[in-house]
């Protein structure tokens, strides 16, 4: 009942001058005292003939239904000149009369009363909202949001390099314009050491797109992502790895991107290019793509010179069989150069997948983009790969869910011969029914065959700790590897503690590596808190001794690399 009233005050709290105490008994210190104003001033209560409000007694359902009926009579007098009801307020007045329809019905009200007075009020202010979003959209083209991190690092113990204090501070703004209801435009400005400590203050804009979409056209200026193109086994890594460039996707490049779709038409047709490295004309229709892509700068590409590569690809699911069937190719007009890649993937039954796939790639042609999954693969390489798929349990209601996938993977080099992979691999993957935030149990494996060395991985993690409180929670990861290449163990243990009303978390790591430099110690340690001092402000405290790199490659490996002691600071934005 009192959320009922809670929101029946909401319904009704519209803007009225200052008003004398109606009633006796309701103070003017009381956290109800405005509500009760309200309701009083437009009549939906009167109190009690000796002058109270009762604010202490129970109301019974007929007394409700009368405060209803009285501000449904207010509504209908006076929404249409104040203008100030929202299809939420009628909604939810709506839900108060169904609720109490029966005694409603005794005093002569109905829904029906509710959409009579109202309905064409409703479309009215539907209207209006939608001219208004249309000149927010227009009085505001311009979207600006960003991010700021200021991060403070500082050693005790020192270690070989890592001797001096360091201030480094970072402001992204992320600009997105709608020029017109086709067309918008966005750039990143960068701004790296802005408050003048450490390195010099330097200002970079990058990552500007321009897109516009309309009919059968879209067009794309800029930065583009190659995950929007199907590309098969054409175009190499022609960014080289950086370092410096964390970027997602390696095949990310700066120049255009068309598609376009005639009207009536199969086929879609696609343009994209960067100037002087690249340009390509793809045409796809049915299961099939044919693609032409010039290389005025091969070696950017694979090591040769320039270059015109054709290359189709066709799948099909054998109208919607459990089969599905990928094969690719390209040959490169002006080298000889060429690669063939294909791969079948069988729902043998609900719970089991199978996948077979081969490929064939000459000297000189790296493929990039292949949608061949279970193998990885370079130029110079013939080989195959199969995998399998299945799911244990879980696939009903209340089941943990346990997966099972292994795979098979053998390649040699075409011009020696020489063996390049010969593996078997297989992982576990547990999830328990009502599982903590990423609550997981791993177990992979990895024996090459090549060398007879295995590595194997084990991991839990967020295991959640019962603590028996509403405000408070743990959890406990744990991960450990052993490579017997050069037996080395590596070990991984965290405790996470979070005091959610403060919106606060510990963390506390320790880690062990068996092999380390002969003047590094084995184990290292690491704490952290985390709080998130306001809506999308973060500070993040820590301090590791002994300096711990995570790599994931194909698999997880970490190693302790120093003694330094690393105090870090960080303070992180978003807008």
């Amino acid at each position: 009942m009192k959320k009922l009233l809670i929101a029946f005050v909401l319904v009704l709290a519209l803007a009225i001058p200052a008003l004398a105490n109606p009633f006796v008994d309701v103070p003017l210190n009381h956290w109800a005292y405005d509500a009760v104003q309200v309701l009083a001033a437009k009549g939906c209560v009167i109190g009690y003939p000796d002058g109270t409000f009762g604010g202490n007694r129970a109301l019974t359902r007929y007394e409700f239904a009368q405060a209803v009926a009285r501000c449904l009579a207010y509504m209908e007098q006076y929404v249409d000149e104040a203008g100030l009801a929202t299809q939420e307020d009628i909604a939810m007045l709506e839900k108060l009369i169904q609720e109490f329809a029966d005694e409603l019905k005794n005093l002569g009200v109905t829904v029906e009363d509710l959409k009579r007075a109202l309905g064409e009020n409703s479309q009215a202010i539907k209207a209006l909202e939608d001219r208004v979003a249309l000149l927010e959209k227009y009085a505001e083209p311009v979207k600006v949001t960003g991010d700021f991190t200021a991060t403070y690092t500082a050693y005790f113990p020192t270690d070989t390099d890592k001797t001096d204090a360091a201030w480094e501070d970072e402001t992204n703004l992320y600009i997105a314009a709608t020029i017109n209801d086709y067309t918008t435009a966005g750039i990143t400005l960068t701004a790296a050491n802005s408050l003048g400590y450490g390195d010099a203050p330097n200002v970079t804009a990058n990552n500007f797109w321009l897109i516009y979409q309309k009919d059968e056209w879209f067009i794309q200026a800029g930065e583009i992502r190659q995950n929007m193109i199907g590309l098969g086994l054409v175009l190499g890594d022609y960014q080289p790895d950086d370092p410096d460039d964390d970027r997602d996707y390696d095949l990310d490049y700066e120049g255009f991107y068309v598609s376009y779709t005639p009207e009536d038409s199969d086929v879609l047709w696609k343009a994209l290019g960067d100037l002087n490295e690249f340009y390509a004309v793809r045409a796809e229709w049915e299961h099939v793509g044919v693609m032409a892509t010039w290389m005025p700068e091969g070696t950017e590409f694979y090591n040769v010179d320039s270059d015109l590569v054709v290359s189709a690809d066709v799948w099909t699911d054998f109208d919607d069989s459990d089969v599905m069937l990928t094969v690719e190719g390209a040959y490169a007009a002006l080298s000889g150069a060429y690669g063939v890649a294909g791969e079948i993937e069988i729902k043998a039954s609900d719970d089991a997948t199978i996948t077979v796939d081969g490929h064939y790639v000459v000297d000189g042609f790296t493929p990039a983009d292949s949608a061949v999954t279970t193998s990885a693969f370079a130029d110079d390489e013939m080989g195959f790969g199969v995998g399998a798929s299945f799911i244990l349990s879980g696939d009903e209601e209340g089941d943990d869910s346990w997966t099972l996938d292994l795979s098979y993977d053998w390649a040699a080099a075409i011009t020696t011969g020489d063996m390049v992979t010969n593996a078997v691999e297989g992982t576990v993957t547990y999830v328990p029914f009502e599982a903590a935030k990423g609550e997981t149990g791993i177990i992979h494996g990895l024996y090459d065959l090549m060398d007879s060395s295995f590595k194997v991985y084990g991991a839990y993690l967020n295991y959640p700790l019962d603590l028996d409180s509403e405000n408070n929670e743990a959890y406990f990861s744990v991960r450990g590897q052993y490579d017997s290449a050069n037996a080395e163990i590596t070990a991984v243990g965290a405790l996470a503690y979070e005091w959610i009303e403060e919106k606060t978390t510990l963390t506390v790591e320790g880690r062990y590596d068996s092999v380390t430099p002969a003047d590094v110690q084995p184990w290292s340690a690491m704490a952290e808190v985390a709080w998130e001092m306001a809506d999308k402000t973060n500070l993040t405290l820590s301090y590791e001794i002994g300096t711990w790199e995570d790599e994931y490659d194909d698999n997880w490996t970490g190693n302790i690399v120093d003694n330094a002691g690393t105090l870090t600071a960080e303070l992180s934005v978003s807008f």
